[in-house]
């Protein structure tokens, strides 16, 4: 199994989701053979026929535990059993569940990298979460003079080198959650979404399309979930309480 360092509680007992909340979960997708196993028994035919076509043992895994971990964690909130659960998919790709029982509909997404999984879970409004190891990236600043505002770009420079990989992140991340909460898909809009992103601030959208007012009903919070990742959530809507757990059976 990844030896990955979580800095978020394992669950409670008692995980109901709240009038407010927001729940994250982050999962380990590297998990022994007889878990694998037992999560491919509850997929659909067509998430086991897209395990199938994974080349790579390794993806093919992650992929089988990210969809039986989904299916597991969602199950629990809506009272059924994982296997009966249905998804349909909006015009780029984000997944809903379909026919749940009354006062029982969920908003949630999903994000990936290497082995963590992050699941933001929402009864009340849509969500978006994103995250990433932080590591090198040598398109860095290719990817700052694309998707990033030209005042994003220019801050980004001028942090000491020492500083500007772990910010180069927390733009990306955050911009990114942005974008999958709208479920719009379009990453040409990111350089229209301004963000903070000083170690010394906390997350917050700045602007969204050059207006200040736009950002007042959004939230926007930084998630670190594991030693050595970075993350964010964002969602339409104020006030809300923030809770993260790591998965464990």
């Amino acid at each position: 199994m990844t030896d990955l360092e979580f800095l978020w509680p394992s669950s409670p007992t008692d995980w109901s989701l709240e009038t407010g909340q927001v729940h994250v979960w982050a999962v380990n997708l590297q998990l022994p053979e007889s878990r694998i196993s037992a999560f491919a028994m509850t997929l659909s035919h067509d998430e086991a026929a897209r395990a199938a076509r994974f080349h790579s043992d390794r993806d093919r895994n992650r992929f089988i535990v990210g969809r039986g971990v989904l299916r597991a964690i969602l199950a629990c909130y809506v009272g059924w059993v994982p296997e009966k659960l249905r998804f349909v998919y909006g015009p780029k790709g984000k997944p809903a569940l379909d026919s749940v029982p009354d006062g029982k509909n969920l908003f949630f997404n999903l994000a990936h990298a290497g082995d963590l999984l992050l699941l933001a879970v929402s009864r009340v409004c849509a969500v978006g979460v994103d995250v990433e190891y932080i590591r090198p990236c040598e398109e860095a600043e290719n990817i700052a003079a694309n998707h990033f505002s030209a005042h994003e770009a220019s801050g980004l420079q001028n942090l000491p080198a020492a500083q500007r990989m772990e910010a180069f992140y927390r733009l990306w991340t955050r911009k990114e959650a942005w974008l999958k909460a709208t479920g719009d898909g379009i990453s040409e809009s990111l350089s229209q979404v301004e963000v903070s992103f000083l170690a010394e601030e906390p997350a917050r959208l700045v602007r969204l399309f050059g207006s200040s007012e736009a950002v007042k009903e959004w939230t926007l919070r930084e998630l670190l979930p594991a030693s050595g990742f970075l993350g964010a959530l964002a969602a339409p809507a104020k006030g809300i309480l923030l809770k993260c757990w790591h998965w464990s059976e």
